[in-house]
């Protein structure tokens, strides 16, 4: 038998909005002509099965019990009464292409998805976890890059010749009435089936499933096929012009030939997370229009990343978005997947790079206030301009800040040169007049003081070092930040700019091989906060480091790091962060994430080895542990016992 699994992906069905399509013959992606066309079909709350083909099959002819996925109908199969039987006729060559959307309750079962019989005999089982060859009683299971998802499409291919010509049928979710087979019964949701009498060829297939993909929010990037293709073969998302944001690509459009008019969508990887709609002033969507956005696959815990900027999620996205004026999307987010402890009276700002190249300058990009973090109501934003620059693309990420803040960024300094360095910035809401404030950072000693009614200033005049910046509005909003002006000029450690986790597995960056002798300082940031003070640290988790180096010259330099991971995981090791740091009040936040449930005590020494304070934790797998240093200012030893090792971060209190 000669199969193939090309994709297992997700899926989620909707019921599209009410554009006409022309009267044409329409088939997924104009791949001519489907053996077997099932759908689920919803008149109001009623579901029933519709065959699109004149193929006689065995389909139940009453009403269903249904829901929806991605906006589109989708039936509960009932295997009491549910019976899809389709012939696939007699012949001695069997050549069949099969497309199922589907979607269990439980990924963790292995379920029945379909099974091919002939008179007397079960040939091959399709389950959701593997493809089984009972005549060689050999089995094959899913190549996976993700984890397993409850919704998903399933693609099966054959092209066997049998000795003697026999009737066979392709029978949905139901077990087999000849073999005892181990898995269960199908249990969930059936969407789309399609069924040819031949094997498609590559092109054929790759339309298919674009058509599948972008109807039922799923996404081809981790899969064999990769680019989405329209009716007429024409590519419409290219995989290579979206390096780092191939992850849960969505789309909304329009394709006549394919029947597909899909207004509205969300990605199954996190159901509901982003929502857009596709609006038409005038009612009328162009034929062959799409809107595609995916995203860089990061995670959407909120901490502080780069300096100047409030803190934020990891996670961005890129939108392909070619405006007109009649033409204009409607974004939801839903906050409810924001990890990590929220500011009190902040707010979600939405930061957009109209540019699209990710750069976020002040220039080319602009924050958009959207809701309090203390309401769990979706963030919405319609009418929004997202194609100001006609680039046809623009990035996005999701900040957090309160409804008042500063953006920063600065220009280096000459070393040895008094105030050469230069403290840029934009305040964001409030009102003026505004109270600016530089001082040296963890002191009281005022550097620096103005007013100024303008939202923007550049080039005050700094030497290199650490200094507290403070905004005060006239209204009596505080925004506070430290930052830091590095010199152009100093020592540069021999670190590479990038490093990759591999196999899980920690690596070591010592900053003082290869430097000249002499004496220097370190310090060591993670996405912001400082981590350590000693030359050499253990890297165990991918982001954004930063190593600023002072010599004896008193030259300050700053070294960006950037450590990926090829995603594979070392069963026994364990993930711990720990923010912000430092902490202005003495409260923190640790992120425990355990292969496995453990015994764990998070112990907090004073500098001189004093225990503070503890707190033990029974069986814990994944946990967010808030706490606070109810102590004077200074530096603290946090440590983490479990069965996994020990570890201990430096927390400055100020």
């Amino acid at each position: 038998m000669n199969n193939k699994i090309f994709l297992l992906l997700m899926l989620l069905s909707t019921t599209a909005g009410s554009l006409v399509f022309a009267q044409q013959k329409s088939v997924p992606g104009n791949v001519q002509e489907p053996f077997f066309w099932i759908k689920s079909r919803a008149n109001n709350d009623a579901y029933y099965w519709e065959s699109l083909t004149k193929t006689e099959a065995k389909v139940p002819t009453n009403t269903q019990k249904g829901t929806a996925f991605n906006f589109n109908p989708s039936i509960i199969f009932d295997t009491a009464q549910d019976s899809l039987v389709l012939p696939l006729g007699v012949n001695s060559k069997k050549k069949q292409t099969v497309f199922m959307v589907y979607k269990v309750k439980d990924s963790l079962k292995e379920q029945l998805l379909w099974t091919i019989n002939d008179t007397k005999k079960t040939v091959s089982v399709a389950t959701n976890k593997r493809l089984v060859d009972l005549k060689k009683y050999s089995y094959r299971s899913y190549n996976e890059k993700v984890k397993l998802q409850k919704a998903n499409i399933h693609f099966f291919q054959q092209n066997i010749t049998d000795t003697v010509a026999k009737p066979s049928t392709l029978t949905i979710g139901l077990k087999s009435k000849f073999e005892k087979l181990p898995p269960e019964e199908f249990n969930g949701n059936i969407s789309e089936i399609l069924v040819y009498n031949r094997v498609l060829s590559g092109v054929e297939t790759q339309k298919v499933a674009s058509y599948l993909a972008v109807k039922y929010g799923i996404s081809l990037s981790q899969f064999e096929i990769k680019n989405y293709l329209n009716s007429s073969g024409m590519t419409i998302w290219d995989n290579d012009k979206h390096k780092g944001f191939q992850s849960s690509i969505t789309a909304v459009g329009r394709d006549d030939v394919s029947g597909l008019l899909q207004l509205k969508s969300s990605n199954m990887a996190e159901e509901g997370l982003l929502t857009m709609e596709l609006k038409s002033k005038t009612n009328k969507i162009p034929n062959d229009y799409f809107v595609f956005w995916s995203d860089n696959a990061k995670n959407l815990l909120v901490k502080k990343q780069e300096q100047g900027e409030p803190v934020g999620i990891d996670r961005q996205w890129q939108l392909d978005f070619a405006g007109t004026s009649d033409l204009n999307l409607d974004w939801t987010f839903d906050p409810k997947f924001i990890k990590g402890t929220l500011p009190k009276d902040t707010y979600y700002w939405l930061l957009v790079d109209h540019s699209g190249k990710g750069t976020y300058e002040e220039n080319n990009s602009e924050y958009i206030k959207l809701g309090s973090t203390s309401s769990k109501e979706k963030l919405v934003l319609k009418d929004f301009n997202w194609d100001q620059q006609k680039s046809g693309s623009v990035k996005f990420t999701l900040k957090v800040a309160p409804q008042m803040f500063s953006r920063v960024w600065i220009t280096q300094a000459n070393c040895g040169v008094n105030a050469s360095g230069e403290l840029n910035y934009t305040i964001e809401g409030g009102e003026g007049p505004f109270t600016v404030t530089v001082k040296k950072q963890g002191t009281e000693t005022i550097l620096k003081q103005w007013s100024q009614t303008a939202k923007s200033s550049n080039g005050v005049k700094l030497s290199s070092g650490n200094y507290d910046y403070i905004v005060r509005d006239a209204k009596g909003n505080l925004y506070s930040e430290t930052v830091f002006v590095a010199d152009k000029q100093g020592t540069v450690p021999n670190l590479k700019s990038e490093y990759q986790l591999t196999n899980g597995n920690a690596l070591t960056l010592d900053a003082s091989l290869g430097l000249p002798t002499g004496n220097y300082e370190y310090e060591w940031y993670y996405e912001g906060n400082f981590i350590d003070n000693n030359p050499k640290i253990l890297v165990d988790q991918p982001g954004n480091y930063e190593l600023r180096l002072s010599n004896e010259q008193e030259c300050k330099t700053s070294s960006k790091i950037a450590i990926a991971t090829d995603g594979k995981e070392n069963t026994d090791s364990s993930v711990l962060i720990l923010y912000p740091n430092p902490t202005v009040d003495g409260h923190f936040t640790i992120a425990m994430q355990f292969a496995t449930k453990t015994n764990a005590t998070v112990s907090i020494y004073s500098p001189t080895g004093t225990l503070v304070q503890q707190k033990q934790f029974s069986q814990i797998e994944n946990y967010i542990y808030d706490d606070v240093i109810k102590a004077s200012s200074g530096m603290y030893l946090v440590t983490v016992n479990s069965d996994f090792g020990t570890k201990t971060f430096k927390v400055i209190v100020r």
